[in-house]
């Protein structure tokens, strides 16, 4: 009888009272190593970055095929120009606020010299400006030289295609399913596309078959699933370009279950 707790009693039995405490403390101990397998369990974030509300200032040429950059010259090579070699330069996709390409905002400034602000977008492999509308402003200097495009030949390349403002740092994570909705909105808005391999060590920006950009809406079914590409790797200075046809894209047959 002496372990029989009555409610209004000041404190319970001490053997009721151990029994408590130790039920207390398992399930505390079980929820801390719940949460530390979940927490150690998450695939961790890419190390990316979107410099939200952080203005900066760019200059360089604009270039607008196949999709809009801005080619900013390195530190300590804009000299060489004077040595009649080309000038190095880093490409910077451009893209608008929100989930839209920045086409309409640089479409007459092809080749052009300009000043223009933007947040900074970036991830290894890949950098990209959206642009502050309205900040764009021509310079008075001459065009820049442009790299060349070397084709390096027919590649086999299995990963997925992913809009290239969120993977690049706008959202994190930027790819798999629990992206797919908002990467198809964004290539129909006209962001650039990109294809990362399985392992994400490598990117490549997604062409046509002329070169050209693709339709808007050419890969809105192939989003976010594991694929396996057959295209001509291109380099135009520090990016590599993959030029795909669209009509040749099949779906991976799911593993049997």
């Amino acid at each position: 009888m002496n372990d029989f707790y009555v409610g209004y009693s000041p404190k319970a039995p001490q053997t009721l009272a151990g029994f408590v405490r130790r039920i207390v403390f398992a399930i505390g101990l079980l929820a801390v190593i719940v949460a530390l397998v979940l927490t150690f369990g998450q695939m961790p974030f890419a190390n990316s970055i979107f410099e939200f509300g952080k203005l900066r200032t760019f200059e360089g040429t604009i270039e607008t095929r196949p999709y809009p950059a801005l080619l900013v010259a390195r530190p300590g090579e804009t000299g060489r120009a004077q040595t009649g070699e080309d000038e190095k330069y880093s490409r910077y996709f451009l893209v608008a606020p929100g989930k839209h390409g920045a086409d309409y905002l640089v479409a007459a400034l092809d080749g052009k010299q300009v000043s223009l602000q933007g947040q900074l977008i970036y991830r290894e492999g890949g950098t990209m400006v959206e642009l502050a509308p309205g900040s764009i402003k021509p310079l008075d200097t001459g065009p820049a030289s442009r790299a060349d495009m070397r084709d390096l030949g027919a590649v086999t390349l299995t990963g997925e295609i992913v809009d290239s403002k969120c993977y690049l740092g706008v959202m994190n994570p930027g790819q798999g399913k629990v992206h797919r909705d908002c990467a198809a909105r964004c290539l129909s808005g006209g962001i650039p596309p990109i294809f990362v391999t399985s392992n994400g060590g490598e990117q490549f920006l997604l062409v046509g078959p002329g070169g050209n950009a693709l339709g808007r809406d050419a890969l809105r079914d192939f989003v976010a699933e594991s694929l396996t590409l057959r295209g001509e790797l291109l380099q135009r200075g520090d990016s590599r370009l993959l030029k795909i046809d669209p009509q040749e894209l099949r779906h991976m047959p799911t593993a049997p279950r």
